[in-house]
């Protein structure tokens, strides 16, 4: 997870949510209509706040993987009101999506990324590699990660820090074998998976500063 901004929001909610909404109270259905909520303006809009990104997890999401996520449940009394508002509104992969409920972890105990900064947040939570962690014995941290399953991605998050440490062992390895420091090309060709558009980059600005490259 990394702070996030919040884009302007998309000209088909602002033209519809009242009656989306009217409709979907009357109709005593227990979810909103996702074609609503789903559309393709919303979700396109949803993809450039996290550069195609699980808002959670990091996760790199393709189209058919991506899910709208409300971020308070619709499945909560207050959540009903929410199902067209734009700030309830969540880019998810399916892992995230099934997140632990209301009733068992509220989202006001958990850490968002549109709220929290990244320095807030590393306080919070670390990694040791692919492993997700609690850091300072934070309560919140520990709740982040039950409510949205991200100790449940390792495996994933395993097949990029391999590809990390291929890159970085490569680099390491002519560099010792000609006797000298890292080139700042070298250094930066690391450094690229911390950028915000790479997937799981907070795991690799954790590696990385154990590695005094950050």
């Amino acid at each position: 997870m990394i702070h996030l901004e919040r884009l302007p929001e998309p000209e088909i909610l602002i033209r519809n949510k009242v009656e989306w909404l009217r409709i979907f109270l009357a109709s005593g259905k227990p979810r909103p209509d996702s074609s609503k909520y789903g559309h393709n303006n919303v979700r396109t809009q949803l993809y450039s706040i996290s550069h195609n990104k699980c808002f959670y997890c990091e996760r790199k999401l393709s189209e058919k993987e991506s899910q709208i996520d409300h971020y308070i449940e619709v499945a909560n009394t207050a959540g009903k009101d929410l199902a067209f508002e734009w700030n309830n509104l969540f880019l998810s992969c399916d892992n995230c999506n099934k997140k632990v409920p209301h009733n068992a972890i509220p989202v006001e105990n958990a850490l968002n990324p549109f709220i929290y900064s990244n320095d807030e947040i590393e306080q919070h939570i670390t990694f040791d590699d692919e492993i997700i962690r609690i850091k300072n014995n934070s309560d919140i941290g520990t709740k982040t990660i039950q409510k949205f399953r991200l100790d449940k991605l390792e495996h994933i998050r395993l097949q990029f820090f391999r590809k990390f440490a291929n890159k970085y062992f490569e680099i390491s390895d002519i560099a010792r074998a000609e006797n000298r420091e890292y080139t700042e090309d070298e250094k930066e060709q690391l450094r690229s998976f911390s950028y915000p558009d790479h997937p799981f980059s907070l795991m690799f600005k954790v590696i990385l500063r154990k590695r005094k490259l950050l």
